[in-house]
C-alpha cells in the first residue's frame, strides 16, 4: 500500500510531462558533423511504418534470422534446435506486441526515462526490441517513424565504455568534433546532462544515464523535430487545473452565504 501511494505522485510529474512534451533546446544549435548516418541500422529509413519496421526484424532472413542463423547452425536436429528456433519466434511476436499508442490513457512510459519523448492525442507511439546488447525504442507520429533511443549500458566490455565521459568521449572522436554540453534542468523537459550533434538531417543526443549504468543514445529525423510544433497540434490540459466552474466560483474571493443572517442577528442583540 505504501509502495502505491508513494507511487502516484511520480506517475502523476510524469504524465504531466509526457502530455506536454517540453522541448529540449534547439538542435540547430548544436554542432555540426561531417555525417550522422552511420548510427542508423541500414535496412531502417526515417518515414517507415510501425509495420514495417516489424518486417525489417521478423521476416524471413530478417534480422531476427540472421542473428540466429549462425546459432542454429550448430546444432543438430532436437530439442535444443526447438528450443532456440522457439526463443526466435517469442521475440518476434514480443517485438510485434510492443507497439503502445499514446492516445489517452497513461502508459507505463510515463514514469520512466522516456517520458518526455512523446506527448498524447497526437498520434504518437512507440515500439521496443532488445538486441545486440540494448534496449532499442522506436517512435513514431502518424505511424511514420521519426526518432529511435537506445539504452546502451556503461561497462567495461561495453564499445562506448563504463563512464558517460567516456562514452561522450568515444562519440566525439568517431563524429569528429566535441558535442554541446546541456546541464539537466527538468523545468525544460531535461532531466539529465545531454550532449548533442547534428548533421544536414538529423539530430543525435546522448543521455546520461549513469545512475542506472546506462547511457541514452537518441537519434532524431530534423526534419520531423522542426515540424514537432505543428504535428502536436492537440495541445495537453493540465492535469491539475481547477475545473471552470470552482474557478467561476471562487473569482474574486470566496465569501460565507451565512455571513449575512449572522450580522442581522448581531444587530437585532445589540438593539435590545
Amino acid at each position: 500500500m505504501k509502495r502505491a501511494i508513494l507511487a502516484a505522485p511520480v506517475l502523476a510529474a510524469g504524465v504531466v510531462l509526457a502530455m506536454t512534451g517540453f522541448a529540449a533546446p534547439r538542435a540547430s544549435d548544436a554542432p555540426m558533423v561531417g555525417s550522422l548516418a552511420p548510427l542508423m541500422q541500414k535496412e531502417l529509413q526515417w518515414g517507415m511504418s510501425h509495420k514495417e519496421v516489424v518486417d525489417v526484424y521478423n521476416k524471413p532472413v530478417g534480422l531476427f534470422d540472421v542473428e540466429y542463423a549462425p546459432l542454429l547452425a550448430r546444432l543438430q536436429p532436437g530439442v535444443q534446435m526447438d528450443q532456440l528456433a522457439a526463443d526466435k519466434d517469442s521475440r518476434k511476436a514480443n517485438f510485434e506486441r510492443s507497439y503502445t499508442e499514446f492516445s489517452d490513457s497513461p502508459t507505463g512510459y510515463d514514469v520512466s526515462a522516456l517520458h518526455a519523448e512523446y506527448t498524447y492525442k497526437n498520434g504518437e507511439a512507440i515500439q521496443k526490441v532488445f538486441k545486440d546488447g540494448k534496449t532499442r525504442y522506436f517512435f513514431y507520429i502518424r505511424d511514420h517513424l521519426w526518432k529511435t533511443y537506445d539504452e546502451i549500458p556503461l561497462k567495461a566490455s561495453s564499445p562506448l565504455g563504463e563512464t558517460f565521459r567516456g562514452a561522450v568521449s568515444k562519440l566525439g572522436g568517431l563524429l569528429g568534433g566535441a558535442g554541446r554540453v546541456i546541464a539537466g534542468d527538468p523545468s525544460q523537459g531535461l532531466d539529465r546532462t545531454t550532449v548533442d550533434w547534428q548533421d544536414a538531417s538529423e539530430h543525435l543526443r546522448a543521455i546520461d544515464r549513469s545512475d542506472e549504468h546506462l547511457i541514452g543514445i537518441v537519434l532524431e529525423d530534423k526534419h520531423t523535430l522542426v515540424n514537432l510544433h505543428s504535428l502536436r497540434a492537440n495541445k495537453p490540459e493540465d492535469p491539475f487545473a481547477l475545473d471552470p466552474s470552482i474557478t467561476a466560483i471562487t473569482k474574486g474571493g470566496v465569501s460565507d452565504p451565512n455571513a449575512g443572517r449572522a450580522d442581522a442577528g448581531a444587530s437585532r442583540g445589540r438593539g435590545r
